[in-house]
């Protein structure tokens, strides 16, 4: 009794193949949204610390606010590292089913046999590596073309920005400390200076 090898379906195959395009698809979206709300961060805290240092009696209030958007913004940022991580491994993971597959795929099952796999992901996998236009990303096991850890540098610049927000700031407050002592106290407006007002 010969030990036959499982054939599958070219259908559950496209299926698969279809969902790692799907996967790039979210994670380049995502990418996407992230940057969009980390500029917007960054526009924000940039116009508070503005007006902040233009309004006394809103001086430390805005910077206190700028330091908290500042370090809530650290942690999305390293969020969003860990997402790219984990749309990369599952993307990796999808490949490696496709390339398992690849081999045992049935393309016509009423003429069994006939059609033999190419195996193309295997092939040009190997291309890739004798053009020597991969590199193992990190502490991770999984391995990509050099440009795609590119997009790791982006987090991590916007992670350089807010630290040098929450430096600038941070000496800003302490070199203004003298002011929280001071007494902020509205004068009660007199009569005549309302009738100017007026």
């Amino acid at each position: 009794m010969t030990n036959q090898v499982p054939k599958y379906s070219f259908d559950e195959f496209k299926i698969v193949y279809e969902s790692t395009e799907k996967v790039t698809d979210r994670r380049l979206q995502t990418n996407r949204w992230n940057y969009t709300i980390c500029t917007a961060v960054l526009v924000a805290i940039a116009g508070l610390i503005k007006y902040s240092v233009s309004n006394e009696p809103f001086f430390h209030i805005g910077l206190v606010i700028a330091l908290v958007l500042s370090g809530m913004a650290i942690l999305f940022c390293c969020l969003w590292v860990g997402q790219i991580k984990d749309f990369k491994s599952l993307n990796h993971a999808k490949f490696d089913v496709l390339k398992e597959m690849a081999p045992h795929l049935e393309y016509d099952p009423e003429h069994p046999g006939v059609l033999k796999p190419f195996c193309p992901f295997e092939k040009e996998w190997n291309k890739l590596e004798e053009m020597k236009a991969l590199q193992e990303k990190g502490k991770t096991s999984f391995v990509a073309l050099k440009s795609t850890n590119i997009e790791y540098y982006i987090p991590k610049a916007f992670i350089v920005l807010f630290v040098l927000v929450l430096i600038v700031v941070g000496i800003l407050l302490l070199s203004n400390k003298n002011r929280f002592n001071k007494p902020t106290s509205i004068k009660p407006q007199t009569a005549t200076q309302m009738s100017k007002i007026k």
